[in-house]
């Protein structure tokens, strides 16, 4: 039964996420497929969700998920085969509050974006975000850190 719960989140989320026009409505379509999203998010068009386990997936207030981005939480398979018993893994997406995702990004299982942290565009993240800092690449890698001040007064 789960398996055919996830086809058709799979289904609602490749159709949907890809023709829905407005970013209010794609939040919406989340919500109801299980992704726990917070107030004030953008999120752009094309951006998937794992569909077997999207309640593992958890986004803050005020992050934009920019388009064509991948979002992960296992790594399962129902294939038989060596490597499938050995990388079976179930692990919580956390996205903080005030995080960025740049294009085309994506968020591997167990991964924890740090609050008002900026993900370049591309990005394959792999391991948790430190807040307040920019990371970018293939692997993901930390390229500076964002001032706290300046951000703080732009909010205001």
């Amino acid at each position: 039964m789960k398996l055919i719960i996830a086809a058709l989140r799979r289904y609602l989320m490749s159709t949907g996420m890809f023709l829905i026009p407005f970013s209010f409505m794609r939040i919406w379509l989340l919500r109801i497929c299980g992704v726990k999203i917070g107030k004030g998010c953008y999120i752009g068009f094309n951006v998937i969700c794992d569909t077997n386990f999207s309640e593992l997936i958890v986004i803050g207030n005020q992050v934009t998920i920019s388009h064509n981005t991948l979002i992960l939480a296992h790594t399962a398979t129902p294939a038989r085969s060596y490597l499938g018993g050995i990388y079976n893994e179930f692990k919580k997406v956390n996205i903080s509050d005030g995080a960025w995702i740049g294009a085309k990004c994506i968020i591997l299982p167990g991964v924890s974006i740090g609050e008002n942290s900026m993900v370049g565009a591309g990005s394959v993240v792999s391991k948790a975000t430190s807040p307040y800092s920019l990371y970018a690449g293939n692997p993901c890698r930390k390229i500076k850190d964002l001032c706290r001040q300046t951000l703080t007064k732009q909010l205001l």
